[in-house]
């Protein structure tokens, strides 16, 4: 039985990862044009944005990396609003069924502040959670794979990480959710490059889902 369910937004409940690339290509080159754009793809994931940016920038002042931050996610939300961009399938029906199962769950992600405000404005996520439940990049605690944002997240839930679930997407993801103990690990798949992308000894994880109609009748129904 699921005691508790820990969710990363980007690419597990809405399927953004390109959305992400595209912002992040356009933001990066243009203050440093000797990155190439698979590069970037590779590194960005479940990564926060300080650490993107000065891997990819360098070292720059904390009112430099506020500016780049916001430059990068004005784009990624006007990009969000241009496609018009909906939940992964079965995300409001997994939702509202853990409500009415009592089963206690939450949202850990990399993403800013002013990405959480903006999800809970365009995706309505106030309908199943409040703005402090979630965990999300407030420079208090090391990005992923560093396991403190799922430790933190399950001690929001009250529960031992061990009898947690948590839905990844990303590699640095999963290695953060191992390396905090979690129970069990299920990688949400949305293409077959990122698949491949777990064909690796490190990556310790129950199944691939590719969306939450065949996990909530799997795993919860």
């Amino acid at each position: 039985m699921v005691k508790g369910i820990i969710f990363d937004f980007n690419g597990t409940m809405v399927f953004d990862a390109h959305l992400h690339e595209k912002a992040w290509v356009e933001m990066i080159q243009k203050h440093n044009d000797s990155v190439t754009e698979q590069e970037i793809i590779d590194y960005i994931h479940g990564r926060t944005n300080d650490q993107i940016i000065r891997h990819f920038i360098g070292e720059v002042t904390d009112k430099e990396l506020q500016v780049l931050s916001d430059e990068k996610e004005k784009e990624y939300h006007r990009l969000v609003r241009e496609e018009k961009l909906g939940y992964v399938a079965g995300t409001e029906k997994l939702l509202d069924q853990l409500v009415e199962k009592d089963i206690p769950f939450t949202i850990a992600t990399a993403s800013p502040k002013i990405n959480i405000d903006f999800y809970f404005d365009y995706f309505k996520l106030d309908s199943w959670f409040t703005p402090e439940e979630i965990v999300y990049d407030d420079g208090t605690f090391p990005g992923k794979p560093d396991p403190t944002i799922y430790q933190k997240a399950a001690e929001s839930l009250g529960l031992d990480p061990k009898d947690c679930v948590v839905i990844e997407d990303a590699t640095a993801g999963v290695q953060a959710a191992n390396r905090a103990n979690i129970g069990e690990v299920f990688v949400m798949v949305y293409s077959e490059e990122q698949r491949t992308l777990f064909n690796h000894k490190d990556y310790t994880y129950k199944a691939e889902i590719e969306n939450f109609r065949d996990f909530l009748e799997k795993y919860i129904q």
